[in-house]
This record gives structure tokens, sequence and C-alpha cells, in this order.
């Protein structure tokens, strides 16, 4: 920004693509500086403004997930330990600063305008943006190049009872994209996409694979979302279990919609039982 003669105090507009920290952690104290808006989804509305407090309520819901799914109580206390650790580069912005943004609203960047496209998955308030003229489409984490998103797991946003289903909603917006018109992605991590369709493709594939081990998994061996998450990251320590968890949890939600398994409550903990004989 120096080199263009601008700084901090500059800024009069900041576009979060969705609320995970590593997207928005410096938003506060640029909005200090600079008394710029923020411009996101309205599912993040409450990461952004009143972060600590959500915090507070996400580490409650992730420590009953844990013990539900079947993970030990001490991973579940590590995990969260772990994910404190990344939030402390977070704090929360003023509430009269938050611009709330939805499918279909535009974004003017320069002379450009940008299309907003609401991609949950990822994050349940995820953004791209959409420049229909030279067919760029920013995918945020909606899409990466060399890896595959995880569908993080998410509590109920306040005022509601359910939670998200991660990557229910990823696998549509990942089909909802792949409608675009779209030259190139430019992802948040790593390099260009070229060819969005080509990737979508190859991941929904990659997730119907998924879908299918699992269901074996669970007819043979499994029950729970933990055995599950052994059974295909074994050896993963800390947050990293939550994000494996988040990914079979996913799956399951997909393989419970299709009618292919169904879910039992035994002495406190979630279990999966595939419907066919």
């Amino acid at each position: 920004m120096s080199a263009r003669g601008l700084a901090f105090k500059d800024i009069r507009r900041i576009v979060v693509t969705h609320a995970h920290v590593d997207h928005f952690g410096l938003a506060a104290p640029i909005v200090a500086e600079s008394g710029a808006r923020v411009w996101s989804h309205a599912r993040d509305r409450w990461w952004l403004t009143d972060f600590e407090n959500e915090v507070t309520r996400r580490a409650d819901f992730y420590r009953d997930a844990f013990a539900q799914n079947g993970a030990p109580l001490e991973l579940a206390n590590a995990a969260t330990r772990g994910m404190a650790g990344v939030m402390r580069y977070a704090t929360a912005i003023p509430a009269d600063r938050f611009i709330p943004i939805d499918d279909g609203d535009s974004v003017t960047l320069g002379g450009d305008v940008w299309r907003v496209v609401y991609t949950p998955g990822h994050a349940s308030g995820l953004i791209c943006l959409y420049e229909p003229r030279s067919r760029t489409l920013i995918s945020s984490d909606h899409l990466l190049r060399d890896i595959t998103s995880n569908p993080v797991l998410e509590p109920p946003t306040r005022g509601e009872s359910e939670r998200p289903r991660a990557l229910v909603n990823y696998i549509a917006s990942m089909q909802k994209t792949a409608q675009l018109d779209v030259r190139v992605a430019l992802p948040a991590h790593g390099e260009p996409i070229e060819d969005i369709r080509a990737l979508i493709a190859g991941r929904l594939a990659f997730h119907r694979a998924r879908l299918d081990h699992i269901e074996q998994q669970l007819a043979c061996c499994v029950s729970t979302a933990y055995e599950l998450c052994n059974v295909l990251f074994p050896d993963l320590k800390s947050v990293d279990v939550f994000l494996g968890l988040s990914e079979v949890i996913g799956h399951l939600d997909i393989l419970e919609n299709e009618g292919r398994v169904r879910r039992e409550m035994r002495d406190g903990v979630v279990r999966y039982i595939p419907t066919k004989k």
C-alpha cells in the first residue's frame, strides 16, 4: 500500500468473504484507524461484531459436538485450546461498521461491478465475487486449485435451532458456481484456477466416492463420526481432529439425507446405522 501512496487510514471499505480468522483478523485495527465499513454476508454479523462472545458460544458447541460424536473429552479440550490460540488474532468491529450483503448484490471495485455469489459450505456465510465482463471469479476458499475445501462444522447461528449442513450446502454451491461463465478463478490460497467446471466435477466425484466408502465402513466396522475420522484420517492431532470430524459429519449428513443411514442416540453418543439390509 505504501508503494502506492496509501495507508490504512485511506481504506473506506473492507469486503470479508467469510468469517474465518485468516480472512478477517485484521479488520478491527483497520476499521479503528480508517473508519472503514465492513461488507460481509449477514451470517457473519456476530463473528465480526460480537467476536468474543461468539468464540465462547462456539467453543461450548464444539465441546458438545466432540462428545456427542464419540471423541474423548481430553481431545475435545485440546481442540478448543488450539482454536483459542488462533482466535487471539481477531477482535470485534463496531456494530455500526457492518454492512450485510447477499446473493445478487453488487460491489463496485474501481470501475468494475462485481456480483455477489453466495456459496455456503466451507463457511455458512461465504461469498464469492463475479465480474462478468472479464469472466473472473474471486473464489475465496470456496474453490482452491490444489486442495479440497473443508466443510467446516458450525453451530446454528443466533435465532436458528439447526446447525448448517456444511457439505450438503457446499455441494449445492459448487453446482451453482459451475453454471457461471468463468475464465479464471482467483482463490484466497494458492494458484489461479483456469477450468472451474473440471475442478468441480472432480471434487463432486471425490465426495461421491467417499460417501460410498463411509457407508461400507458403517456396514462392517464403525458407528460414530469419531471412529470414522480415525479410519479416514489416522493420527490427527488437536485442531486437525476438528477438521476431520467436520469432513466426516458432512458426509454423514448427506448419507442421512439420501436415506442411506439413520441416526441413533445411545448413552449420549450419536451412532449412524446403515439402512440397507
